[in-house]
């Protein structure tokens, strides 16, 4: 099953992204959150330590993995549409209390810290 929590700022979808996940967690299923928000405030919903959401590498961020899986780079204007990530959540996620967190895209904060 995947559930997108979508709609405009200010109505509480981290909110209920972190409580899904969690009840989710709870009942023994396997629970991959990804935070897409540039503000990426999930991981801190969640539980997760500021150390531990320092840790985790943006998918964006990933630019060998992304021209390997996809075989797009700046001379390459055909790549795969359809590239294997079944497992970049088990090895570039990190696990607490049974929520694997994977982010999009850096916060927006840390931008201005030059990361």
């Amino acid at each position: 099953m995947k559930i997108a929590v979508t709609g405009k700022g200010g109505v509480g979808k981290t909110t209920i992204s972190a409580v899904l996940a969690r009840l989710y967690a709870e009942e023994g299923k396997k629970v991959f959150a990804v935070d897409v928000d540039p503000d990426a405030n999930l991981g801190l919903a969640l539980g997760f330590s500021e150390e531990e959401l320092e840790s985790i590498t943006p998918i964006s961020k990933m630019r060998r993995l992304i021209e390997e899986r996809t075989g797009a780079d700046k001379s390459n204007t055909f790549y795969k549409i359809n590239p294997k990530v079944d497992d970049i959540p088990e090895i570039y996620g990190k696990e607490n209390d049974g929520v694997r967190l994977l982010f999009l895209a850096l916060k927006a904060g840390l931008y201005m810290k030059g990361r």
